[in-house]
């Protein structure tokens, strides 16, 4: 009894690595999923499409649709063989704009601003700092062969630096099991025709969550940290600033060996100075967690300090986005992801400044 089974089972693994093998050799010849890059080893949800609905807030668009091409970034299909100004638009969740519609993040609504002649793709990726940045340039860049890449950065360098890591980035590189996938992958036609049905068949509907969208209004106690809670908190921000620098300095050195011309923006945050021109309220008093205003943005500031410092020392083009956007709360959706037309005002900042 045992025996025949065993038989059995034996005979069905034949067949089904005879039909294994037939399937790899029709799709070396016909793939109906075509494999657009290799030998990278970043998980991207590659041809999926995500549909927001939203019917409470006022600030985003209602029912946005957000769609990710066959490489896993926002925007057109990306031809290597096309003329056009090729731009790339790395960041993280600030950059990627996940709950706006396809047609308002900034990075579409700059390729509009542009014309037909650049062809460009946003690939942020929510929660990454500049060590997931590094790990995507190296897995894509000399494949993509862009000739720009825009870079947002500072606040998940920051989140990183306030949490003692980030799970966001360890999962681009992480040894998962999807990452063992993406090896056989590489080698195998059938392995990443399955890998991209699975992909699809997880794709589902998302909806913002109810606490998302910010609307500042008066508050009768406006409590802060104390100073010197406050200075301690600023003195590790102020440490991390060694390595946040070696980390900028070797993204300019990867896209310089891949001839690729680097732009950084400074991040922007609705708090610190100044008066919110929506609410007429004070966005240094106001209270952001446990701290002031002013307190929230003095942790960021060392980042974008330090972008500004090593841009003008390797005399790389860095557009000031956080001293350009203004501070108005119609333009943030919360304290620092932005609006509909917070996206839009950042593309009519960069049109205006980048030097082309």
């Amino acid at each position: 009894m045992l025996k025949n089974i065993f038989s059995k089972l034996t005979y069905l693994l034949y067949v089904l690595i005879i039909v294994g093998i037939g399937l790899e050799i029709f799709l070396r010849f016909f793939s109906p999923v075509p494999v657009r890059l290799k030998g990278n080893n970043i998980v991207l949800p590659k041809n999926q499409q995500y549909n927001l609905p939203n019917e409470k807030f006022t600030k985003i668009s209602k029912n946005a649709v957000h769609t990710k091409n066959s490489i896993g970034f926002r925007g057109e299909e990306w031809d290597l063989s096309s003329k056009r100004t090729k731009m790339l638009f790395v960041g993280g969740s600030t950059t990627e704009c996940f709950y706006i519609d396809d047609k308002k993040h900034w990075p579409y609504l700059l390729s509009q601003k542009l014309g037909p002649n650049f062809l460009v793709n946003n690939a942020g990726l929510n929660g990454h700092s500049t060590v997931g940045h590094i790990s995507l340039l190296n897995g894509y860049l000399a494949q993509l062969k862009p000739d720009y890449a825009f870079f947002l950065i500072g606040i998940n360098d920051l989140a990183t630096t306030d949490n003692g890591g980030n799970s966001f980035d360890s999962k681009l590189v992480e040894k998962n099991m999807e990452y063992f996938v993406l090896q056989i992958e590489e080698y195998s036609r059938l392995v990443n025709l399955l890998h991209s049905f699975y992909r699809s068949y997880q794709a589902f509907k998302l909806g913002v969550k109810d606490n998302a969208e910010w609307h500042l209004e008066s508050q009768k106690e406006l409590k802060s940290l104390p100073q010197n809670e406050m200075d301690e908190i600023l003195k590790k921000h102020k440490n991390a600033q060694e390595g946040y620098k070696k980390r900028i300095l070797e993204i300019i050195n990867i896209c310089k060996s891949n001839n690729v011309k680097p732009v950084f923006l400074t991040q922007p945050l609705l708090f610190g100075e100044g008066i919110d021109p929506t609410t007429g309220l004070d966005l240094a008093k106001y209270q952001v967690y446990i701290f002031s205003g002013l307190q929230y943005s003095q942790k960021l500031e060392p980042y974008n300090q330090t972008l500004r410092q090593v841009c003008t020392e390797s005399q790389i083009q860095m557009i000031d986005l956080a001293k350009l956007l203004p501070k108005d709360s119609k333009y943030f959706f919360d304290d620092m992801h932005f609006s509909d037309a917070g996206c839009e005002k950042i593309s009519e900042i960069i049109f205006e400044n980048w030097e082309k």
